[in-house]
């Protein structure tokens, strides 16, 4: 099968043979090409000029041949999808290509406002190892967005609820998922974690899904103001929560398990259900794995972070 994305290293990496690394770079800054070509090359100017970290941008074929961004950003790394993909597949060939400790994911159409790297970085050594730290959002008018995704569920359904978070000391908020995968992960957890499910054909529940299974399997979702991007453009956005193919997926490994008296008790959540998936990942890695519930989740959900 034809691998779906190709791989133009930087100029320095051409040779590179990773047997070689006595340690991998500390932190990868991705770029999600998500706007026009000005966006775009503004965005990489800044970057290459203001923080000294390797640069990945995932693009897609027709605008990479067209611009021929190889020649013009030599010191950059270029992910170059064949055909428009979702959020989840680019994360997933990023945590594959790149050698760093952490990635930073953000997208060309946002600015980077906060990124205090000594405090994210005490929070990813929290012991309980957060998944991702999401950032505080802002629009174009330098206003707060809603940002953050409290667990809810309206009936059969998940609803996650919109809150807007403080910027107060760089306090910590609890989150469900990360708003268009925008934020800091450790690579080789998001790895552990088998990272996006590509079965799920939807950004918005690829992103619910994978932040879902982190906060029950005990790896929070952290927002902070230590980390803040603007969009320079938007005033508000939203979100395509349709249902779509895979949605059941989600579902499956959302709510297949109660955790009762210290022990995960199998129970599907009717009508989601992906029978092959309950029987194949729920009832053999998942039960093992998962520290608390959906409902225990909510619950808890106001209580102090430690």
């Amino acid at each position: 099968m034809m691998n779906p994305y190709r791989i133009i290293q930087k100029r320095q990496d051409i040779n590179f043979n990773p047997t070689n690394l006595g340690a991998s770079d500390l932190l990868s800054v991705v770029l999600l090409d998500s706007a026009d070509r000005e966006k775009l090359g503004k965005t990489l100017d800044w970057y290459l000029e203001n923080l000294n970290f390797s640069i990945h941008v995932i693009t897609f074929e027709d605008r990479f041949e067209e611009e021929n961004l190889a020649e013009i950003y030599p010191d950059v790394t270029f992910i170059v999808f064949r055909n428009l993909t979702t959020i989840g597949a680019m994360l997933n060939s990023i945590a594959n290509v790149s050698y760093s400790s952490y990635l930073l994911v953000t997208r060309t159409d946002t600015q980077l406002v906060s990124f205090d790297g000594e405090a994210l970085f005490s929070i990813m050594e929290k012991s309980e190892k957060p998944a991702i730290i999401t950032p505080i959002l802002f629009n174009c008018d330098m206003e707060i967005m809603n940002s953050l995704r409290r667990p809810y569920i309206l009936g059969k359904e998940i609803e996650p609820k919109a809150e807007v978070p403080s910027i107060d000391n760089n306090s910590l908020h609890k989150n469900l998922y990360p708003i268009f995968g925008i934020g800091l992960y450790e690579r080789a957890l998001f790895q552990r974690m088998r990272g996006f499910d590509e079965e799920i054909i939807s950004d918005y529940w690829q992103l619910l899904d994978y932040g879902i299974r982190a906060n029950l399997f005990g790896n929070p979702v952290y927002t902070t103001s230590a980390l803040a991007f603007r969009f320079y453009e938007k005033h508000s956005f939203i979100e395509d929560n349709m249902s779509c193919e895979g949605i059941e997926r989600c579902y499956t490994r959302a709510l297949s398990i109660r955790h009762i008296n210290g022990k995960n008790i199998l129970q599907k959540w009717r009508p989601y259900v992906d029978k092959e998936l309950y029987k194949t990942e729920v009832k053999t890695r998942q039960i093992v794995l998962q520290k608390t519930d959906f409902f225990a989740l909510m619950d808890s959900w106001d209580e102090e972070i430690n």
